[in-house]
């Protein structure tokens, strides 16, 4: 007999948790995270939390540890846990006031499924229809088919609950399906789509959860499913959690209530005989009911539990109404800046009724004026692109902020305007503060042309230049080149601090865009074109040489316009791979030595590279690429 067999009150395993509801003394429930509790004669009340979005990740997890303690016997005082199947509804109850609500859970010993219902039908609870009403984890929409009743045939969509005083018209959140004789593995868990669009979810396989940006650009776990193995040869618990938050005001707009039904069983199998007859309870309260019993060995409790949302329609309005209202007040982070209005260096807040602009009179300081930053700043978006947009004068993070302008002075110090500063969110600002320091220098002659003058900029960029002109490449790439990809346009930068492991990253990021993208075997088959033989081991750099010199350069002359490329190729190599200690320092101390910094070094080699490249591009017949 399998365990979905004994299950008194028809559950097919699973055990859960209930989150984000308020347990009241007479059985209410309701949903909603809050920030205080009153204890009243009707049960709890809740406030919401929706302005502390922040919140530590652990404080909103639901107790796995807790569902496995009700899932299965414990190594010792097994016989006291066999006949305490009861005790399950009371860990139910706790935790229906996490910020994390189960709406499904299966295991050995517990089985909770929860669907919504029009509020209105289960306002009040009805005992008998919800208790006499069953909803498979495998229920779906189906296209049915029916004869009789004097009806004929008929072929008609049937919804998964479309029956029951209480539950028809409402709305299953989960579905269990699988392909059988093709699907191998797990059965394979889905969430209702209307939900997961409803709060614009996504998918991502690698969390296993359905997931969206927070302010701050961090995706967040907002619908999780959790496998969690309770041993070796024993079944594994399967939950499916939602942020109460979201679910409550999904259930808001929907005007649903969310009903569990769960079925917590406990026995030993080769041990248990059957229930015959045996002491049996009824609890029951307004929005809490359930019946049970238990014989010397084994117990079951199997009922049913509402949860309402304390979100009144009107609360999700006035926060809209709230978060687009202009004049809100927002917190905002003080920077040191040079004041260009009045040509002092001071210190203020980025909120803008500090701040002026060219069109008012005012002596408050100019929102372009610029806040001087340490270099290692940049670190932080350098270290994950996925989650950064690095531009050459933008930052952004995903959808949640962007930075319009950002430059590098001679000085090494990273600007930008204090006016661009005020839009970031307030822990982008903390972070950006935390790096402030007075100026040691001006903004940088690429920033004072194109944002002060409007103009374009006179400054020579040769890394700007060689990008430009690879995007040409790439656009209609010869049979020689391999396009590179956004990927590799987007990490050849400047390296903005003096740090070897950045300029050695960077180093490795302008070989991979610019020597890489030279293919061998063409190259090889036009210089064997031009009547040169290529021997087996020629690398692309020497039979570019190598065409050079068909092309009518001297060898001197061919390796001089080859030296940048594969003095960046050997020094990839140096810093990058498993060159020595001493050699990594001797470059180092090299390219301080002659440069002054790091990314001094790494500008003049660019400068170099585009030349050189220049001269190549004529070479193998793509023309001047220049703009």
């Amino acid at each position: 007999m399998g365990a979905a067999a004994v299950f008194a009150g028809g559950g097919v395993g699973g055990g859960g948790c209930g989150g984000g509801a308020v347990v009241g003394v007479n059985g209410e429930f309701q949903a909603g995270v809050g920030d205080k509790q009153s204890d009243t004669s009707n049960g709890f009340t809740v406030g919401d939390k929706h302005r502390r979005r922040r919140r530590r990740l652990m404080a909103r997890r639901f107790n796995i540890a807790a569902l496995k303690a009700i899932s299965q016997e414990p190594v010792t005082g097994g016989a006291e846990w066999l006949i305490a199947a009861e005790d399950s509804v009371a860990f139910l109850k706790e935790s229906a006031q996490s910020e994390e609500i189960v709406i499904y859970a299966s295991g050995p010993a517990t089985y909770v499924h929860a669907v919504l219902a029009p509020r209105k039908q289960v306002t009040p609870a009805d005992y008998e229809d919800l208790m006499h009403s069953v909803v498979q984890i495998d229920d779906s929409w189906v296209i049915q088919k029916s004869y009789g009743g004097g009806e004929g045939h008929r072929v008609y969509l049937e919804a998964p609950l479309s029956f029951g005083k209480s539950l028809s018209g409402g709305e299953k959140l989960v579905f269990r399906r699988s392909f059988d004789g093709v699907q191998r593995g797990e059965i394979s868990i889905e969430l209702s789509q209307k939900i997961v669009h409803a709060l614009s979810l996504h998918f991502v396989p690698e969390r296993n959860a359905y997931c969206r940006l927070d302010e701050c650009g961090d995706i967040e776990d907002v619908i999780r499913v959790i496998r969690n193995k309770l041993g070796p040869g024993r079944e594994s618990l399967i939950v499916v959690t939602i942020l109460a938050k979201d679910l409550s005001t999904y259930m808001t707009l929907a005007d649903m209530s969310l009903v569990y039904f769960f079925d917590f069983t406990r026995l030993k199998f080769g041990e248990f005989d059957g229930w015959g007859d045996h002491p049996r309870i009824d609890r029951k309260a307004p929005d809490l009911f359930y019946q049970g019993g238990s014989i010397g060995n084994a117990s079951y409790v199997y009922g049913r539990m509402i949860v309402r949302s304390t979100i009144p329609l009107q609360q999700l309005i006035d926060e809209w109404k709230e978060e687009s209202n202009p004049t809100r007040r927002k917190e905002y982070a003080a920077f040191k800046i040079f004041d260009r209005k009045n040509s002092v260096e001071v210190e203020t807040m980025c909120a803008p009724e500090f701040l002026s602009n060219y069109f008012q009179e005012s002596n408050l300081p100019w929102e372009i004026s610029p806040a001087f930053f340490r270099p290692d700043v940049m670190h932080r978006f350098k270290a994950d692109p996925e989650k950064y947009s690095l531009n050459d004068r933008s930052i952004s993070c995903r959808n949640a902020w962007y930075l319009k302008s950002y430059d590098i002075n001679e000085a090494g110090q990273m600007h930008a305007y204090i006016g661009d500063l005020a839009h970031l969110p307030i822990e982008e600002q903390r972070y950006w503060q935390s790096f402030n320091e007075w100026p040691k220098g001006t903004i940088s002659t690429r920033a004072y042309e194109n944002d002060i003058l409007g103009e374009f900029s006179s400054e020579y960029d040769p890394l700007h230049l060689l990008k430009y002109k690879i995007e040409k490449l790439n656009a209609s790439p010869p049979d020689w080149w391999q396009p590179r990809g956004e990927a590799h346009m987007d990490a050849a930068r400047y390296p903005a601090t003096d740090s070897t492991l950045e300029w050695a990253n960077e180093i490795m990021a302008f070989d991979q865009l610019l020597v890489e993208g030279f293919l061998l075997k063409p190259l090889r088959k036009l210089l064997e074109a031009r009547g040169r033989k290529a021997e087996a081991n020629w690398a692309s750099l020497r039979l570019i040489a190598e065409i050079l010199v068909a092309s009518g350069k001297t060898v001197d002359d061919a390796k001089a316009n080859l030296m940048p490329l594969s003095r960046l190729h050997a020094l990839r190599s140096i810093l990058k791979a498993h060159s020595s200690i001493e050699e990594k320092d001797k470059e180092e101390r090299q390219a301080r030595a002659t440069h002054g910094t790091l990314r001094a070094h790494f500008k003049d080699l660019a400068g170099q590279c585009d030349k050189s490249f220049d001269t190549i591009l004529l070479a193998l017949g793509a023309g001047d690429l220049n703009p």
